[in-house]
């Protein structure tokens, strides 16, 4: 399992109705392209959340990848929410997930 459909299965247990994917495959570039440049996901539940999902590996990139982002913060400030979710392989339980806020952000 992915560790994106690990995180569509987390997110539903915690009661998001709609979880969706976000990125797509960019055929003339070969690449994929994620939403705003960071999220994989999109939940919408009781708030609004865009989910970055990886490997516990690459979770100290990821997490650069959105802080350097001129989107998120602008994401944030309008009351949307920010999750990294990087998982460890065979581990379909129990991710690290970081949580973002406009402190973490440069101005």
């Amino acid at each position: 399992m992915t560790p994106t459909e690990k995180s569509i299965r987390l997110l539903k247990s915690r009661g998001y109705q709609v979880v969706e994917r976000v990125e797509h495959w960019n055929s003339f570039a070969k690449c994929r392209q994620d939403l705003f440049g960071f999220a994989d996901l999109i939940a919408v539940g009781t708030n609004i959340l865009l989910i970055q999902t990886t490997s516990y590996e690459n979770f100290s990139a990821r997490k650069k990848k959105i802080l350097a982002s001129t989107k998120a913060p602008v994401w944030l400030r309008a009351r949307g929410t920010i999750e990294l979710h990087s998982w460890k392989k065979g581990d379909c339980k129990n991710p690290r997930i970081e949580f973002f806020n406009l402190g973490g952000f440069k101005k």
